[in-house]
C-alpha cells in the first residue's frame, strides 16, 4: 500500500470520526430537549416517559445509532496504518461501537411492543431491558478509550494532536468535570464534552493528511 493511500485513508477515518461525533453531540442535544436525559425519574416514570415520546425517541436513537456506525467505518481506515497501541485502542472502539449498534438496534426494535403489555407481562421488558443494559454499558464504558486514544496521540512523539491544544482540552473537560459535580449537573449533561475527543482526533488526523 503506497504513502499516499494510507494518508488518504487516515484523512478519511478521520473524517468519519468528525462526523460521527457531530451526529452523536446532536443527538445528546435533542435527548435533552426533549427531557429524555437531565431530569431524574424514577423506573416507572421513566418506561411511561418513554411510551408517551418514543415518537421522538425511536428518532434520536436511530441517529445514535448511525453515529457508531459511522465511527466504525472510520476506526477500521485509521487502525490499518496504526502503531500497535493505537490499533489495539480502534480494534477495542470497534468491539465497543458494534455492542452500541446492537443495543440500540434491540431498543428500536423492541422497547415500544414490550411496553405497550407491560401492564399484563411487564416481565417480557424487565428481560429485554436487563439484556440491553448490558450491552449498552460495556459499549459506553469502553468509549472511555477515547481519553486514553488522545493521551497517546497528544503525548507521543509522533503524535498527531498538537500538544498544546490537547493539554488545553484535556484540561477544560477535567474543569468542566468539576463545576458540573460541584453544581449537581446530571452527569449525561457534563459527560457530553467527553465526546469533544474524538471529534478533535478526527479533526488533527484529517488536518495533518492534508499537509503530509
Amino acid at each position: 500500500m503506497t504513502k499516499s493511500k494510507l494518508i488518504n485513508e487516515n484523512r478519511i477515518g478521520g473524517l468519519f470520526l468528525i462526523l460521527g461525533s457531530i451526529v452523536l453531540l446532536t443527538t445528546i442535544y435533542f435527548e435533552y430537549s426533549v427531557g429524555w436525559i437531565g431530569i431524574a425519574r424514577t423506573d416507572e416514570e421513566t418506561k411511561g416517559f418513554i411510551l408517551n415520546n418514543w415518537g421522538k425517541l425511536k428518532h434520536i436513537w436511530t441517529w445514535q445509532m448511525l453515529s457508531h456506525f459511522i465511527f466504525i467505518i472510520g476506526y477500521f481506515l485509521l487502525l490499518k496504518n496504526a502503531n500497535i497501541i493505537m490499533r489495539i485502542i480502534w480494534s477495542t472502539l470497534v468491539v465497543c461501537s458494534l455492542l452500541m449498534l446492537v443495543a440500540f438496534g434491540l431498543t428500536l426494535g423492541t422497547y415500544y411492543p414490550a411496553l405497550e403489555v407491560y401492564n399484563s407481562e411487564p416481565s417480557i421488558f424487565e428481560t429485554i431491558s436487563g439484556g440491553i443494559g448490558y450491552l449498552y454499558q460495556f459499549g459506553r464504558y469502553g468509549l472511555l478509550l477515547f481519553f486514553v486514544a488522545f493521551l497517546v496521540e497528544t503525548l507521543n512523539k509522533n503524535g498527531k494532536v498538537l500538544k498544546i491544544f490537547g493539554f488545553s482540552l484535556l484540561a477544560f473537560i477535567i474543569l468542566f468535570f468539576i463545576i458540573g459535580y460541584a453544581f449537581g449537573i446530571s452527569m449525561k449533561i457534563v459527560g457530553v464534552v467527553f465526546f469533544l475527543l474524538p471529534l478533535a482526533i478526527g479533526y488533527f488526523y484529517f488536518k495533518n493528511g492534508m499537509n503530509e
